[in-house]
């Protein structure tokens, strides 16, 4: 090869390389994705669920101390958590485990902690599988959660709406 191919395809190269990086800084989940944001987006609807769930799990691990409902709490509040604030999520993680390690969710709350801990790949085959993750995990939690919760939350979005 010529000398000016060479350098045509390194400049090349590094252009392309540039534009990677840029979009992998964009990227949700990418190593500069900061620690106060969610680790999943999620929808203003489905975030007001998920708020209602949230506020009952804060309640339940206030009032419970060990065994299988507060080992619950603690793992559907760090689910939740994942939807409203990464560094969060990771504290409720990491307190599960230290307070109760041997608990029934001990191996994922491992897997989310080393997710949520490490930078997520970038390979269009991961980003898929974190969208997969994604719909799974908000499926489980709305189809877990307490049917009050989710009435109660409808209910008071009825009687904002009646005020205006």
């Amino acid at each position: 090869m010529s000398r000016r191919t060479v350098l045509s395809l390194a400049l090349l190269m590094l252009i392309a390389g540039g534009f990677e990086g840029c979009t992998t800084m964009s990227q949700p989940g990418s190593s500069t994705t900061l620690p106060s944001s969610a680790f999943f987006p999620v929808e203003t609807s489905e975030l007001k669920l998920l708020q209602a769930i949230a506020y009952a799990q804060d309640t339940r691990m206030k009032n419970c101390h060990k065994g299988p409902a507060c080992e619950e709490a603690y793992y559907t509040r760090g689910l939740v958590a994942l939807f409203e604030n990464r560094a969060d999520a990771i504290t409720v993680f990491q307190e599960l485990h230290t307070a109760m390690p041997n608990n029934r969710y001990d191996a994922a709350t491992t897997g989310w902690l080393n997710l949520l801990q490490d930078p997520a790949p970038s390979s269009v085959h991961s980003k898929a599988l974190m969208i997969q993750l994604k719909q799974e995990v908000l499926h489980n939690l709305l189809e877990r959660s307490d049917l009050t919760t989710v009435k109660s939350v409808k209910d008071h979005d009825r009687r904002v709406a009646e005020l205006k």
